[in-house]
């Protein structure tokens, strides 16, 4: 409903495509891809509706601040604190105690309108930190941004009206919409946890859509046919689609990235459905407007109901679970949002009974349960865990922690000099083959060590987190690894005189995303072999997007858990089609040779990150130093040919 009571349908519409972008992307990416781009629709339909409220009721002389909240208070917080409580019960039922206190700590700050502060300052969103799809809360985050853009933007278009003139009010808040995507599109290479979660890089997506609301022709409605608001129409559900479709996880965002879908959510804002346009028709539809309804329901309720299934490793049909998200939804529509909108009961009690009671209650109980969960911890810390616990720790333990796997952070000189760096016998030969790349490199150690001490090889290992072994001058690596990447590829190139063979080993499809890199891999490729040396290419191993290592110990508490079989997928994985590319370069240059162990992880039709039983990986993606170790003796033990440069020496 626009502030002239003229109802839009197509809002509801652009709201339902929002929704199910977001839905479809975290049942299954591959559905919707750049489905994140859901959110950024939502905070432009936030901005626009939000100014347009107080356009209107300061140019009638009746706004209210706290009108203006209680309505906000009536909106959000119902739902909003429901599904944190409910979480909270669900985890106090089947979390494992480190787990309930991170629970406890996301559910207090959500509590205060937080969520997406506690995301930034306390949450490891590191390159190799813990499944984040298993953290019921985390979708809180955007309700965060959305709330405090709502304490501070009243004030400042409130005194824009009042002290600018009227046609400088737009190009300001344009030159802040430039300010706000520039500084996330710097900080997305900065500080991408920052740039992802925090208001001053979101802040231009929802004055998008209060930029809008400045002009009456936009705010109210006008009757009109003209051809050009179908082409405005049509161009904003086009680069909304094209967003959620050709952006993916990968993709650098926000900033520049997120502008297609915030001015596709803008043009069909702009285009206006009293104009009734032809392509905003589908949006108008019944079944469009009643997803658009439930939309905040079933934004709020989707995450934790997948979090739980995640974390329990439960496997599920994504269109038998999101169909019953939506009936969760709908219910939650009916039986909270519609009640609880409407209240007859004074301004006062409805403060009471809709925030400040349940923001005491959730407060009251993430501080039992955090001192719950460290009481347990410590007990459980004095009883030093339990032989099989502490073998599960050691068996999934990554390969980074281990200190003779020599895997930076930033260039250290020393690398190619500890003796800790080399494995294989004799001891006091010197080593001449290299291990060279990112952390799909230094996973392989325990492989190429059982081969190393078993055919009396001498193998160093240097390698660099994100960092791909390539030269060219492209930027490789990400994040705080980009300067490390810049002087450690060159710094390999240097210093290579000693090996007379180079093993490179990397996350390949990742970096193949770059339309540089096989050009850099080739010209790399040509110079190694150019100066005499012998190439190993390390294939890529299969990745398992379902794969938990904490699953194990969860198990001990549920007992219906199936860890390896969740885990475990069809032989489709991306690494067959980037490992059949690095067989065919292999054969382009001489002395090239690929080493693969996608035989001892895929049997007959199917993939699975376990051994005899026994996990082998530390992620989805990367081995655990001890599944590397065990691969590489049972690599040996198959008979399997190696590439020359591997084999035993006479």
């Amino acid at each position: 409903m626009t502030p002239n009571n003229a109802y839009r349908p197509e809002i509801d519409g652009l709201r339902a495509i929002a929704v199910l972008a977001v839905l479809f992307f975290h049942l299954d990416p591959n559905w919707a891809p750049g489905g994140y781009v859901g959110v950024d629709v939502f905070f432009v339909i936030s901005g626009f509706l939000i100014t347009a409220i107080i356009v209107r009721s300061q140019a009638e002389s009746r706004f209210s601040f706290g009108d203006f909240y209680l309505r906000r208070i009536r909106r959000i917080a119902p739902t909003y604190f429901a599904v944190v409580l409910a979480s909270l019960v669900a985890g106090y039922l089947l979390m494992q105690q480190p787990d309930l206190k991170q629970l406890a700590a996301a559910a207090g700050w959500s509590a205060v309108s937080l969520p997406n502060v506690y995301v930034w300052q306390h949450l490891d969103t590191s390159y190799f930190a813990a499944d984040s799809r298993q953290l019921p809360l985390l979708h809180l985050w955007s309700l965060g941004v959305e709330e405090q853009f709502y304490l501070v933007w009243p004030l400042l278009l409130l005194a824009g009206l009042r002290w600018l003139p009227r046609n400088l009010l737009p190009w300001v808040l344009l030159a802040l919409i430039g300010a706000s995507f520039a500084y996330a599109q710097q900080q997305s290479v900065i500080d991408p946890k920052f740039a992802y979660y925090m208001l001053p890089t979101r802040a231009g997506e929802l004055a998008i859509g209060g930029l809008l609301a400045l002009f009456p022709a936009v705010r109210n409605a006008h009757r009109s046919n003209h051809p050009l608001f179908e082409a405005v129409a049509l161009a904003g559900v086009g680069l909304i689609i094209g967003s959620i479709l050709m952006l993916d996880g990968n993709s650098r965002f926000p900033g520049w990235n997120a502008l297609p879908g915030c001015l596709g959510a803008a043009f069909v804002i702009l285009a206006d459905s009293q104009r009734r346009c032809l392509v905003l028709a589908p949006l108008r539809s019944r079944l469009m407007v009643g997803i658009g309804l439930v939309s905040y329901s079933l934004y709020l309720w989707h995450w934790p109901v997948l979090a739980f299934l995640r974390y329990l490793s439960i496997p599920f049909n994504p269109i038998v679970v999101g169909a019953a998200i939506l009936v969760l939804a709908v219910l939650s529509y009916w039986f909270i949002e519609r009640r609880t909108r409407h209240l007859r009961m004074g301004k006062v009690k409805q403060v009471i009974l809709l925030a400040i009671i349940p923001v005491v209650v959730i407060i009251g109980l993430s501080v039992t349960l955090d001192h719950r969960a460290d009481r347990k911890i410590a007990k459980q810390e004095r009883a030093n865990l339990d032989s099989a616990s502490k073998q599960r720790l050691r068996q999934t333990a990554a390969a980074y922690e281990f200190p003779y796997n020599c895997q930076l952070g930033k260039l250290d000189t020393d690398v190619l000099t500890r003796p800790l760096c080399v494995h294989g016998k004799p001891a006091d030969r010197a080593a001449d083959i290299l291990l060279w790349g990112d952390s799909h490199a230094s996973h392989y150690v325990g492989v190429l060590g059982a081969i190393a001490e078993a055919n009396h090889l001498r193998i160093r290992n240097a390698s660099l987190s994100t960092c791909p072994p390539v030269w060219g001058a492209e930027p490789y690596g990400t994040g705080t690894f980009q300067a490390g990447c810049s002087q450690f590829r060159p710094f390999i190139q240097r210093n290579l005189a000693p090996y007379r063979t180079v093993i490179l080993g990397a996350s390949w499809s990742v970096h193949r995303r770059n339309h540089h890199f096989d050009q850099d891999l080739r010209n790399t490729l040509a110079e190694l072999t150019g100066a005499g040396k012998q190439v190993v290419l390390l294939a890529q191993a299969p990745r398992f997007p379902d794969y938990d290592r904490n699953c194990e110990i969860r198990q001990t508490g549920h007992q219906m858990l199936d860890c390896e079989a969740v885990a475990s997928r069809p032989d489709s994985d991306e690494a067959t089609a980037i490992n059949r590319f690095l067989t065919s370069l292999a054969a382009e240059y001489p002395n090239t040779y690929v080493l693969d162990i996608h035989d001892l992880l895929c049997r007959q039709g199917r993939c699975s990150p376990y051994l005899d039983g026994k996990p082998l990986y530390f992620d989805s993606g990367h081995l655990s130093m001890e599944g590397s170790w065990q691969l590489g003796a049972r690599l040996l033990a198959s008979g399997a040919p190696l590439p020359p440069p591997l084999q035993a020496k006479p």
